[in-house]
């Protein structure tokens, strides 16, 4: 992949945390860690690097304790190829962590050799378009794809206020959003996150409703933010990608695997 090393890459990847609102982070010698109050979805332990056994043990027992004296209901574990001590996995199922998530970090970049874009291909879809949210209600209907889709419990009513200021702020200041919506006519089907970073363009939360899966929603999603990803200066698309779903569509329209990711959780 011309100018983007894969040690750059895992940089990218590295560097790639979100604190929602209202959330508390925390940067430990071992780990990093945000916690939503009332979540557990939405607090995540993310860079885990104990030195050994003994000490991975006595960071995953400080993590459980902050969590909990946080407010946060659970949190999840993400664990990558720099994840460290080895057994870690085995660590988390010993005490009671389970797999959530299997994907891969992908990458692409967005100009060919000669600087020019170099987008992914993806048919259209009959009927279908795929637009930013600019209002408000194409806010909203992104919001309602959220369980739906990925069976996930909505974020805490003050974490919901405060991703709604947010998104009329992002609007207001700087003309666009980081939010897409698919839609069939007047019903929203699919939903999808862009945020740019420098010259990385994370791609987040893309998903399609199951009755409108296996039609290229999901290429169109991806597509439409890699556009607005170039508009905005970036020249590397990042995101995870399940296994055996999205990542393999994902590779056939160039995009090349960094490294495998597990997500572990534990709920109280």
């Amino acid at each position: 992949m011309p100018g983007w090393t894969e040690g750059r890459i895992w940089e990218a990847v590295d560097a790639w945390r979100w604190t929602p609102p209202g959330s508390k982070r925390l940067v430990d010698g071992s780990f990093e860690l945000v916690v939503t109050p009332g979540s557990y979805a939405l607090t995540y332990a993310y860079g885990f690097g104990a030195k050994d056994g003994p000490s991975a043990e006595v960071a995953l027992t400080r993590i459980e304790q902050q969590v909990q004296d946080l407010g946060g209901t659970g949190v999840r574990v993400q664990v990558d190829p720099r994840t460290r001590p080895d057994d870690l996995p085995e660590r988390l199922g010993r005490r009671g962590y389970q797999v959530v998530e299997e994907a891969e970090a992908l990458a692409r970049e967005l100009l060919d050799a000669n600087g020019a874009p170099w987008l992914p291909e993806f048919r259209a879809t009959d009927g279908v378009t795929v637009r930013q949210a600019l209002a408000e209600s194409e806010y909203d209907a992104f919001r309602s794809l959220l369980t739906p889709i990925f069976g996930e419990p909505n974020p805490p009513e003050e974490t919901l206020a405060a991703l709604r200021k947010a998104f009329a702020r992002q609007l207001q200041e700087q003309g666009h959003s980081n939010y897409f919506v698919a839609w069939e006519g007047s019903t929203p089907i699919g939903r999808a996150g862009l945020e740019v970073v420098g010259e990385v363009a994370r791609l987040w939360g893309t998903g399609v409703l199951p009755n409108h899966r296996r039609r290229g929603v999901y290429g169109q999603l991806v597509r439409a933010r890699c556009e607005e990803a170039l508009r905005r200066g970036a020249t590397l698309a990042l995101t995870t990608a399940r296994v055996g779903t999205s990542g393999p569509i994902l590779k056939h329209h160039g995009f090349h695997a960094v490294g495998f990711i597990r997500v572990f959780e534990a709920r109280w």
